[in-house]
């Protein structure tokens, strides 16, 4: 194996976090999806750790008890499906790939890739949500 000399050489001292099971990582990701396309945002905030943070854009950064605040009202979504393409896991980390079909509040149908990265406590708890979404912006 090649290491980078310009990156920290973590092959003989992984990182604490790196004690989650991939498949038990994969398994909290996955979890998150099926709640909160459920439609029950009280479940869906439940997932994220007290003091967790959701980044997203157009959105200051969400944490602790706003999250709640977030799923409860702000969120632009009414209902729909989260599609997986992949799901790709290190450690207590997952970063997923996949594309979003539903109805936001307005009415209108929104259909949009995404790309989220999330870290878990060693409870299963969300820590930190990042979402970006295949949109034009630029």
């Amino acid at each position: 194996m090649t290491t980078n000399p310009k990156l920290p050489d973590t092959t003989t001292n992984p990182k604490p976090q790196d004690t989650a099971a991939p498949q038990d990582t994969a398994a909290l990701a996955r979890r998150y999806y099926s709640t909160v396309d459920a439609g029950d945002p009280e479940a869906t905030a439940d997932l994220f750790a007290a003091a967790g943070t959701y980044d997203r854009p157009g959105y200051d950064t969400l944490v602790g008890p706003a999250i709640r605040e977030f799923y409860l009202g702000a969120r632009v979504i009414e209902s729909g499906v989260h599609t997986l393409d992949e799901v790709l896991v290190e450690g207590d980390r997952a970063a997923v790939r996949g594309r979003f079909d539903g109805v936001l509040k307005t009415g209108d149908e929104a259909h949009v890739g995404f790309a989220d990265f999330f870290a878990f406590d060693d409870v299963g708890q969300i820590t930190t949500r990042t979402s970006y979404f295949f949109r034009p912006a630029v």
